[in-house]
């Protein structure tokens, strides 16, 4: 595998659904978490998918997309970007605190929106991560986000079999809006339904196959 973070990233969004897991921080309306680690000696934040009711209704709201008009990226997914701001202040209190040095982002479903946004942010705010990985993410905004963010190094992926591909990384199915990075398409059992198929296990697997 060429890519040195993908599957070291994929095991740091994967532990952020341990039940034991604790977050390093939650936002104050409990619709974003994230995880510090250290990945390839890096500082690592991975932002936490759905596991609570409050955060599926922000999953529902990826269908309809309120938008926010970003100064720098364009239209924007508004309720990830919401729900990020605060974790965004802290990272940077950290990231500052320890001198700026280089750092990833990952984030799986729900939290591979919020971390390509956060990716984003940081870069907007003039320190974008060394590296960020979504896996199997919803789209979050438009080509004007992906020219802002060309030449960064983001990666996402998609699972796929034989029924077709994650239905979390179609929406929302607007023309104009788009996956940011470079696509890894994995290829999953033919016995994996709609759900089976999105979780980061899913992921895991096919990457060490």
């Amino acid at each position: 595998m060429s890519d040195p973070y993908l599957l070291p990233l994929a095991r740091a969004a994967a532990a952020t659904y341990v039940p034991s897991a604790v977050c390093w921080l939650q936002n104050d309306t409990r619709t974003c978490q994230v995880f510090r680690s250290v990945v390839a000696g890096h500082p690592c934040f991975a932002f936490g998918g759905t596991q609570t009711f409050r955060e599926w209704l922000v999953d529902f709201l990826a269908l309809e997309v309120p938008c926010f008009q970003h100064a720098d990226a364009g239209p924007i997914h508004l309720g990830f970007y919401l729900d990020i701001r605060s974790a965004i202040d802290a990272m940077c209190v950290e990231l500052a605190s320890l001198g700026w040095p280089s750092f990833l982002v990952a984030g799986h479903s729900k939290g591979a929106g919020e971390a390509v946004l956060a990716h984003m942010e940081l870069k907007a705010r003039g320190h974008a991560p060394l590296a960020t990985r979504a896996y199997e993410p919803p789209m979050v905004g438009t080509a004007a986000l992906t020219r802002y963010l060309a030449g960064d190094d983001i990666g996402w992926t998609q699972t796929a079999n034989r029924a077709g591909p994650d239905i979390v990384t179609l929406v929302p199915d607007w023309p104009e809006w788009e996956h940011q990075g470079v696509l890894m398409r994995l290829l999953v059992p033919d016995a994996y339904g709609i759900a089976q198929k999105h979780e980061v296990a899913a992921v895991l697997v096919a990457l060490v196959a």
